[in-house]
């Protein structure tokens, strides 16, 4: 895992990224129309020997609405909308198979988490099985508090939300170490929770 390294990317890496994103859902038989949120994406990519293996996008909420609002039956969107550029969507993540099982994926979302949070974003949404979001709350002690109904263009996800502040202060009580691993790279002036030294 030291020789991945995660960043932001722009130009050649970020068209990398974006095509191991679309290859990735395309084999995986997931719906992909993300390129039309291109402009108000932020794009992480993930790099072994100077080759892209995996990648996460963040969406913000203009000129479109990201597709937990735009593209799901949302409770109370007003309340999402009128957040602004507080509220972003981890709207994909991607990673090659042969590197699923050495935290990749987890390294990509708290990269991003880091880069959304330095920035001032308070919720990042996103759009997975319960099953998954279970085990996000149970395993990872994140915070997925589901916002909307069930079904995304035919599949049986539905939206949740990521309240930083909730997140953090669960994370921070369930398990310290995790917590001060995974907001590593966040500002502690912005952090609901202070990391503990070990």
């Amino acid at each position: 895992m030291s020789d991945i390294n995660i960043r932001l990317v722009e130009g050649d890496e970020r068209a990398a990224a974006l095509a191991v994103e679309r290859q990735v859902f395309l084999e995986e038989g997931f719906p992909y129309d993300y390129d039309r949120f291109d402009s108000q994406s932020r794009v992480f990519g993930a790099f072994d020997e100077g080759r892209c293996i995996g990648a996460v996008r963040m969406v913000a909420q203009s000129p479109l609405s990201p597709p937990v609002l735009a593209d799901c039956e949302v409770w109370d969107k007003s309340t999402w909308e009128n957040l602004g550029y507080r509220f972003e969507e981890l709207a994909t993540q991607a990673v090659q198979k042969e590197y699923r099982k050495l935290m990749v994926g987890l390294d990509l979302v708290r990269t991003a988490y880091a880069d959304a949070r330095n920035r001032g974003v308070e919720v990042m949404a996103l759009i997975l099985e319960p099953d998954r979001a279970e085990f996000l709350n149970d395993v990872v002690h994140f915070a997925c508090r589901q916002i909307g109904e069930i079904g995304y263009k035919d599949w049986d996800c539905a939206p949740y939300a990521h309240v930083l502040d909730e997140v953090e202060q669960k994370l921070a009580s369930a398990d310290p170490s995790l917590y001060a691993w995974f907001t590593e790279q966040v500002d502690p002036d912005r952090l609901a929770a202070p990391r503990v030294s070990a």
